[in-house]
């Protein structure tokens, strides 16, 4: 019977991705949120989108798969245009979850899906992207 672990994938999401040095070298790790940022954050920072999660059913295994998103914004600095800073931010991301693989949790898969960025607001500065992510997880045995 299929498991709902979505608390637990966002955990071990945000964990990861606050304890990669390439993440943190663009984001302080204390800028890394769940789906619900604090209502003025500073930037640059990153959300955990709101998942879609199915289902997963396979022999011996239970599970779910996912649908994540993980967004990051920015704004242009002296020295940086933000829709530059947003692309690498997200292309941190991709990267560090080329490792995500919680002891907690086992990986069916795992799989980069796109990248986009836009302006975030009427504001020319501000930039927001988001990378997707399909990933299938069963539960430790």
């Amino acid at each position: 019977m299929a498991t709902d672990l979505s608390r637990q994938v966002k955990a071990e999401i945000i964990e990861h991705i606050a304890s990669d040095t390439g993440v943190t070298a663009l984001v302080p790790a204390s800028r890394i949120y769940a789906m619900t940022p604090p209502s003025s954050p500073s930037w640059p920072f990153i959300r955990y989108g709101s998942p879609i999660t199915t289902a997963y059913d396979a022999t011996c295994w239970d599970g779910s798969s996912f649908r994540v998103t993980l967004h990051a914004f920015a704004e242009t600095t002296t020295s940086y245009a933000g829709e530059d800073r947003a692309l690498d931010i997200a292309a941190s991301i991709v990267e560090a979850m080329k490792t995500f693989a919680p002891a907690s949790l086992g990986i069916i898969e795992n799989e980069w899906i796109g990248t986009q960025c836009v302006r975030d607001s009427a504001e020319a500065d501000q930039w927001h992207s988001w990378c997707e992510f399909r990933i299938t997880v069963v539960e430790a045995a």
